[in-house]
């Protein structure tokens, strides 16, 4: 009896190795230091640019399944004298935020996304990036 409970435990657990999934990553309440906020341009061959006039930017955020809000903020080129663009907070949908600018001055445009838990609370993660644009 010994022989057949200790050959069961050991398959089982032979078996338990290979068959269990890994979790999925996840992030629970309070625990921000996972989260990883990337941009993500429709050309990911060349540098971000575009010309002037409507461009869409994403926001991906990971791990998956993070819920929460984005707002991106785009800053025009210093010393233009242009106001910058805000996209408001946006839930988190399917591991990204997408949004929509209309960039009306040539130059540098830095792009800034905040993840925050709700659009009530503070900025916990932050991605900056720039973009260039051209006429």
């Amino acid at each position: 009896m010994r022989r057949v409970l200790c050959a069961v435990v050991f398959v089982a657990a032979s078996v338990g190795f290979l068959v269990l999934p890994a979790g999925a990553d996840s992030v629970g309440p309070g625990d921000i230091s996972s989260i990883a906020l990337s941009f993500d341009f429709s050309d990911n061959s060349a540098p971000a640019a575009v010309s002037n006039g409507p461009f869409s930017v994403t926001v991906d955020v990971l791990p998956e399944h993070t819920p929460g809000v984005i707002r991106i903020t785009a800053d025009a080129p210093d010393g233009s004298g242009t106001s910058p663009v805000v996209c408001s907070y946006q839930t988190v949908e399917q591991s990204q935020v997408e949004c929509n600018f209309n960039f009306t001055t040539s130059g540098l445009w830095s792009l800034r996304a905040d993840f925050a838990s709700s659009d009530k609370s503070q900025v916990e993660v932050y991605a900056v990036t720039i973009l260039r644009v051209g006429n």
